[in-house]
């Protein structure tokens, strides 16, 4: 027998229509706000959500009125209390300290500039560069952020993502191109070359203008990707460099991770590649571009 709730938001055991609760609903605007630009607008939140506008502009409201959201005239984002708790959470320090002896000993290693990213909604975050003097000769800096597929170290954990994630965190993007159907689903062959190289990101110097090739792998621990390592410079050879590059993901993950991070294992559903390798396989098995 179908239960009965006076609550119109609870859904009943047995509806053929189940509606969302009022708690699914707001994880649904919060999740956009986790892995989107830092200002949504109601309009982005509806279409990525697919809530009717009354019901976002009701529940937005109400979040703003509890300080989890903040509202101006140029939109919606995170309130006092989300940053209250992701500053209790984390603030990268772990993924920062955990990397430090092993990016210095892959800058060490190949001579090229080393870095350290986090995926932070569609931007990679650099929280990390070390290159001595080398590093004038590769444009980044840390505390940086770029698109994330504008970077090998955003390659990489986007291909740790599920094609919907990868959708969702692109569509909510001010301006993006990837609405465009057919740019999209390049962006999404890429990605997939990248799964196949077990997490590899290749960037040739043929399509930068300074000449600068890189190789990213991503950190993966046992709820996906925490961050990415990746190696910058001119005159790199991928099949030399690659392996030195995961090691060095591989490493961090194991530091942060003690006992917990098996290879690139884990949760397939989040990591696409991660069943597809043994933390004793070859690190390396396809040539870039291929």
């Amino acid at each position: 027998m179908t239960a009965m709730h006076s609550d119109p938001d609870v859904v009943e055991v047995g509806e053929k229509t189940a509606r969302p609760s009022v708690i699914e609903r707001v994880t649904q605007i919060l999740d956009v706000f986790m892995m989107g630009p830092e200002r949504l607008l109601l309009e982005d939140i509806t279409r990525v959500t697919g809530l009717p506008r009354s019901t976002a502009f009701r529940i937005l409201s109400q979040l703003v009125g509890l300080q989890w959201l903040e509202h101006d005239n140029r939109g919606y984002r995170l309130g006092t209390r989300l940053h209250g708790l992701g500053a209790r959470r984390h603030d990268h320090g772990d993924v920062r300290a955990a990397a430090a002896t092993a990016l210095n000993d892959l800058h060490l290693a190949t001579g090229a500039v080393a870095h350290l990213a986090v995926l932070e909604g569609a931007n990679v975050h650099y929280l990390d560069k070390i290159g001595g003097a080398a590093a004038a000769s590769v444009p980044s800096g840390v505390g940086s952020r770029v698109p994330a597929d504008a970077a090998v170290t955003g390659l990489a954990m986007l291909a740790c993502l599920v094609p919907e994630q990868v959708d969702t965190l692109l569509a909510i993007s001010p301006g993006s191109r990837y609405r465009e159907a057919a740019v999209l689903a390049k962006l999404h062959r890429k990605l997939g070359a990248i799964r196949q190289r077990h997490g590899l990101a290749f960037a040739p110097a043929s399509r930068c203008p300074l000449g600068i090739s890189a190789v990213a792998a991503p950190v993966v621990g046992p709820d996906g990707a925490v961050g990415a390592i990746s190696v910058a410079g001119k005159g790199l050879r991928f099949e030399t460099v690659a392996p030195m590059v995961m090691f060095a993901s591989r490493r961090t993950a194991r530091t942060m991770f003690p006992g917990k991070a098996r290879g690139q294992g884990g949760n397939t559903t989040a990591r696409p590649f991660a069943a597809q390798r043994s933390p004793d396989a070859p690190l390396w098995t396809a040539k870039p571009g291929r």
